[in-house]
């Protein structure tokens, strides 16, 4: 099981990383990224942290 997270300091709203994830638990509002879904649903694939050039963005593995 995986966890994303998403560090709203280093979030430059660039929104790739909502396209990218297949498990569609990323949103967009107020310029920013988050984890709109279950956090938990991450299938570790890390589509999001490839396509994050911030370094935003971490999964971990639980």
């Amino acid at each position: 099981m995986f966890m994303v997270s998403i560090e709203e300091s280093l979030c430059t709203g660039c929104d790739s990383c909502v396209d990218g994830c297949p498990a569609h638990i990323l949103s967009f509002e107020n310029e920013k990224a988050f984890v709109s879904g279950d956090e938990c649903e991450c299938m570790g694939c890390e589509a999001c942290t490839a396509v994050c050039e911030s370094g935003a963005i971490s999964i971990t593995e639980m």
